[in-house]
């Protein structure tokens, strides 16, 4: 049997891999923090990253 347990961020072009306990997850995709999770809307960065990744939209 086979398990998951980590998986990589929903956003674009974020590199981050999250533990999908740890994963926000919004609209059925994990995310690795907020400000992917809501497609860096405000210049956000990725808090995981650093860096505003660029969330496809």
């Amino acid at each position: 049997m086979t398990t998951v347990s980590q998986v990589k961020c929903a956003c674009g072009s974020c590199l981050c891999v999250v533990s999908i306990e740890d994963a926000i997850m919004k609209d059925g995709k994990p995310y690795c923090c907020e400000a992917c999770a809501n497609s860096h809307q405000s210049g956000e960065v990725c808090t995981q990253c650093q860096s505003v990744c660029g969330c496809a939209s």
